[in-house]
């Protein structure tokens, strides 16, 4: 193998001319001594598994973090400047590449590393203060050499922390039914077009957070051609300093077909890339790689056309982070991944299959005997095999993502932009959303910004933000542009994106996201759905400091047939206690505004009303009687101290959640839930104040208490306590009239039920329904829908 190596820092001051082959490549010195010399025990087993991540890229190995980084401060003179020298070994490694801190120290460096083959050099700016990775080398031990012309300063690089690969990026893993590119198709035509296009494809190896991975990716013909520009996936390169890492594997394929050894063209090029352009949303990112390509590379023509379902397609990927191989197929319609708003092309393979190391790899069509690109690969079944050949893949549409990148590549001009598509292009304070002097969540209020726009085709608008606190911050659009939005973190990475909310109108075509942010900057990315249309929008915000929501059924365990139902939004409890008087009648008390205490418990008036009985055409005003108070502490998410006083009397109870299914997780979104299919809430007909209906939605069951009047214009209260979903998607269930102790019974005594009826409810929507109850006889049909008390509200989700 040849080795060309870059690091990632500072493009623009590094000289590459005359770096030597590997042919050619030594150790300046063979006299020098290492100064450092750092050895790690085998990793633990878990540490190496899984191969294959949540986001299917292939797991090559995990980083292991020094405890101590080790500062290279012993630099000996040797011909034409200076040299330290460190040796690390990671027992047990296929291989190594070693993260080196670069400190305060001025001009260009010199890295060579040798594991158990030849020596790679790595040319480094050690003045931009950043990261370097060391070239890949077999073996579990590492060699380093690092020359400056000058004297370096004295925390100029440290050794931090290392890559060990427990899978070698030389495995021979593929399936054998995948079909190797030095293999014949049979057909002329797609082997000549085959044989051009594997020169433009290359195998990427990178690190992202605590591993290191592998991925494929396409060298693309653009109008600044010669530039490098490459094509992968926004779920393998999705930042910049993953960018920084990358080590590109060209021409890597089988010497010949049925051959287990590599090619002796390939070449290794690292360096890294700079990130240019990428999208979570249509999972593509568009790369220029720091060095040129090697000498044999192509550049891949581009179709930018939408693909038509039945057209023949080609892949060329490497599974496993094996050598090259081809799979041929047609496409499907389109499809859409759960995680990403926009829909992907299907391809349908019927010779060769596709594996976790293609991600990123390109779709192409055959056009006058050339394969062009339309698409990088996102998502593959993870039961697609050799014995299950033909389940689809999805591919992220270049259709979609041209027009975003087009500026970039010089296929287009832009002449009236009125906001910044990347996140590196926000300058100083110029387009923040609360600015530096309004940090977001001291505002009470919705922020925003009114008459934005999507200017030109394929236009992205990106916003800053600064969060002082952990909080719930919510970001939609308003107006009637069908817009996508994203909640990017501050290394511009995606963290999640949407396309039409949790809106309750069909109509509306806003994205909105709500999410828990730590204090930091962010940003909000907006785009068309339309990848070629344009358009205004109003863009909005609001940041929200919240505990855990606290909205379920809660009870003391050992006291059944009472319990409190909290209703949680924003800073204020809606607690409704279902329990009995003095005669052992049900009676229901109500604390409506429970406000969040300093000492972080919640507590208010608490209340008795009176009103319409519940079977009363015409609904009347409830009259409430203040009777005490409630407080609410709790000491985690599951967990609580309830206090209260009715008419003098005080009640303490311990009390959790109650559970009697698969219980839902609840937290906080900014809107209206019309697409949720948890509907843990309170429930009520707003013209109707004064009763209404607590839902517990645990697995495929509901636990619903109505609170209402009787006859008497008493407060009462019915239960259904197993309510599951019939044939028509309605959920039925016998409801209950409940008799028992005292609330202030001590020790609890027994609750008797006694069949009343049944209750039918039926949700048009995760914000509505109709619900049909009836008592003794008497039935009663009422609208209802969640009732909204606070910001932000409430959501469940199992």
């Amino acid at each position: 193998m040849i080795f060309r190596l870059l690091s990632p820092a500072a493009i623009a001051t590094l000289l590459f001319a005359g770096l030597p082959t590997a042919a050619e490549v030594q150790f300046r010195t063979s006299s020098l001594v290492p100064t450092h010399v750092i050895e790690l025990d085998a990793p633990e087993e878990k540490s190496l598994a899984p191969q294959v991540d949540g986001l299917g890229r292939l797991r090559v190995g995990p980083v292991r973090v020094l405890e101590e980084s080790a500062r290279l401060d012993a630099w000996a003179p040797v011909a034409g400047g200076y040299a330290t020298r460190v040796r690390i070994t990671s027992s047990g490694a296929v291989g190594l590449r070693v993260r080196l801190e670069l400190g305060n120290a001025a001009g260009a460096m010199e890295v060579r590393a040798q594991g158990d083959g030849e020596v790679a050099t790595l040319a480094i700016d050690s003045s931009a203060g950043n990261e370097a990775w060391t070239p890949w080398t077999e073996g579990e031990r590492q060699s380093i050499e690092i020359f400056s012309r000058s004297a370096p300063a004295e925390d100029a690089v440290r050794v931090s922390g290392l890559l060990h690969f427990s899978q070698s990026p030389l495995a021979k893993a593929a399936a054998t039914c995948t079909l190797s590119t030095a293999c014949s198709s049979g057909e002329a035509g797609l082997d000549a077009a085959i044989a051009e296009r594997k020169k433009s494809v290359f195998k990427i190896q990178f690190i992202e957070g605590g591993s290191g991975f592998v991925c494929t990716a396409t060298l693309i013909d653009t109008p600044r051609r010669p530039a490098a520009f490459a094509l992968t996936a926004n779920h393998c390169i999705g930042d910049s300093r993953t960018a920084a890492t990358i080590e590109g594997w060209w021409f890597y394929e089988a010497s010949a077909c049925g051959s287990t050894l590599q090619s002796a063209s390939a070449v290794r090029v690292a360096g890294g890339a700079q990130l240019t352009f990428t999208n979570f949303n249509v999972d593509s990112t568009l790369l220029q790689m720091s060095l040129p390509p090697p000498a044999g590379a192509l550049y891949a023509p581009l179709n930018a056309a939408l693909l038509a379902p039945g057209q023949a397609v080609v892949s060329i990927s490497h599974p496993r982070g094996d050598t090259s191989r081809w799979a041929t197929g047609t496409a499907g319609t389109q499809a859409r991944d759960n995680d990403r708003p926009y829909s992907m092309y299907l391809a349908n393979w019927s010779r060769g299959i596709i594996e976790p190391g293609s991600s990123g790899s390109g779709l192409y069509t055959m056009n006058a005997g050339r394969l062009e690109l339309r698409g990088v690969l996102s998502q593959a079944s993870t039961e697609l095999s050799c014995t299950s050949t033909t389940l689809p893949t999805l591919y992220a549409r270049l259709e979609a993502f041209y027009p975003q990148m087009a500026q970039y590549i010089g296929a287009a001009t832009v002449a009236v932009d009125d906001a910044p598509n990347r996140p590196q292009d926000l300058i100083g304070t110029a387009l923040d959303l609360n600015g530096s002097d309004k940090p977001l969540n001291t505002r009470a209020d919705t922020f925003g910004l009114d008459n934005r726009r999507i200017d030109y085709p394929g236009d992205v608008d990106v916003y800053r933000f600064n969060v002082t606190a952990a909080s719930y911050v919510s970001v939609w659009t308003e107006g009637a542009l069908d817009t996508v939005g994203s909640i990017l973190d501050s290394n511009g990475a995606a963290l999640e994106s949407d396309d039409d909310g949790d809106w309750s109108a069909s109509s509306n075509n806003n994205f909105g996201i709500t999410r828990k942010l730590q204090p930091g900057t962010y940003y909000v990315h907006v785009a068309n759905w339309v990848p070629t249309g344009t358009g205004a929008y109003n863009l909005r915000m609001r940041a929200d400091v919240v505990d855990a929501n606290y909205t379920d059924l809660w009870s003391t365990a050992a006291e059944s047939g009472w319990g409190l139902n909290i209703n949680h939004q924003g800073n204020t409890l809606f607690a409704t206690l279902y329990t009995y008087d003095a005669s052992g009648a049900p009676v229901w008390l109500v604390m409506s505004k429970g406000d969040r205490q300093l000492d972080g418990s919640y507590s208010g008036a608490l209340y008795r009303a009176s009103g319409t009985p519940f079977s009363a055409a015409a609904w009347g005003a409830p009259t409430l009687t203040t009777v005490g108070t409630m407080r609410l502490t709790f000491a985690d998410a599951g967990s609580a101290t309830l206090q209260y006083t009715v008419d003098g009397v005080a009640v303490v109870k311990s009390i959790t959640r109650f559970t009697f299914g698969s219980a839902p997780t609840c937290t906080w979104t900014g809107f209206e839930r019309g697409n949720a299919r948890n509907y843990q809430d309170i429930w009520w007909t707003p013209s109707e104040p004064g009763w209404g209906a607590s839902i517990a939605h645990q697995g495929g069951t509901l636990f619903v208490t109505l609170y209402v009047y009787g006859a008497d214009g008493r407060g009462t209260w019915y239960v259904m306590s197993d309510g599951n979903k019939n044939i028509n998607g309605a959920y039925v269930g016998a409801l209950y009239r409940a008799t028992g102790p005292a609330f202030n019974a001590s020790p609890w005594g027994a609750v008797t039920l006694s069949p009343v009826g049944s209750v039918t409810l039926t949700f048009t929507s995760g914000n509505a329904a109709t619900l049909a109850y009836t008592v003794n006889g008497v039935t009663v049909a009422k609208q209802i829908q969640r009732n909204v008390f606070g910001m932000p509200k409430t959501i469940c989700e199992t």
